[in-house]
């Protein structure tokens, strides 16, 4: 019911298509189990990853590539000076392995709030960015390290040690999407959360 109340409230103030979009990802996380409903093991990766993204998203902090390989693509990738890869669809980066990493370190409907504007792309992507904190974007989102970010990282001389990290994030997510698929069994879709 809140989530609906939020959606009238959302159809007001964003366009529809960022409203829709939204909405839909908050009744997946709704329904995704939480904190509560995981395993020990399941709770410890999806803490270990929301830290590495922190830890990961603050390496990156100062870089210029992220800032202008969207300049003259089409849209909605161009939108926005920045964050070429930020111009895909949100369920293409909501991953149902991603909701549930999410949402048992902690995200919950009510952190998914997108920014103001026009629609470009994922629902939190703005003119400002993300409209996301850290903690709550998919791995993804923080873990992307395109070509031209690479190149920029090397030149920096810390492309080993961002590497690094975003191998530790990957490590712990595959971790946790096998755990998932343990759990539902055989002939049960690992999304469908057992």
């Amino acid at each position: 019911m809140l989530i609906t109340a939020r959606y009238l409230v959302d159809r007001l103030r964003y366009p529809r298509s960022r409203a829709d979009d939204v909405v839909a990802l908050r009744r997946r996380f709704a329904a995704a189990p939480g904190p509560d409903q995981a395993s020990a093991e399941e709770i410890a990766l999806a803490a270990e990853m929301r830290s590495l993204r922190e830890e990961l998203s603050a390496a990156l902090a100062g870089v210029s590539a992220c800032g202008g390989c969207a300049k003259g693509h089409a849209l909605p990738h161009g939108r926005w000076r920045g964050g070429h890869c930020c111009g895909t669809r949100t369920e293409l980066v909501f991953t149902d392995d991603e909701v549930a990493a999410l949402r048992r370190s902690g995200t919950t409907p009510g952190r998914l709030v997108p920014p103001t504007g026009d629609v470009a792309g994922c629902a939190f992507r703005g003119p400002e960015g993300c409209s996301l904190e850290v903690a709550d974007r998919p791995n993804i989102c923080v873990r992307f390290l395109c070509l031209e970010l690479q190149g920029e990282l090397r030149e920096r001389g810390d492309l080993r040690e961002i590497k690094a990290i975003d191998a530790a994030l990957m490590k712990a997510f595959e971790r946790l999407r096998r755990l998932r698929s343990e759990r539902a069994g055989p002939g049960v879709e690992p999304w469908e959360d057992g």
